[in-house]
């Protein structure tokens, strides 16, 4: 099956020790073959991300717990407002008793 945002297809030869090499720099990259030669060909950075792969879950976590605080500090401050609205209405109904 071809495929279609690129139809065509690549074929050359290599050594052994080309072979070898070409498939240690491939596992280093953490890039597919077809990745790492196309990154090679137009010049891009070869850079290994596998680390940031097993960081994403630990930032995801880290995420949720800031989302409950913010959730947590929303009602907070609601209560708080509350309170303070209540506060006053009976600050003002002290005031106007003493008149």
């Amino acid at each position: 099956m071809a495929n279609k945002s690129r139809p065509k297809q690549l074929s050359f030869r290599v050594s052994e020790e080309e072979w070898e090499l070409l498939q240690q720099k491939i596992a280093e990259s953490g890039m597919n073959q077809q990745q790492y030669i196309l990154s090679c060909v137009f010049g891009k950075a070869i850079i290994n991300t596998d680390g940031i792969k097993a960081v994403v879950p630990e930032l995801k976590q880290q995420g949720a717990n800031l989302n409950q605080i913010g959730q947590k500090l929303s009602v907070t401050l609601n209560d708080l407002s509350s309170v303070w609205q209540s506060l006053g209405a009976a600050l003002q109904t002290v005031r106007g008793t003493k008149k």
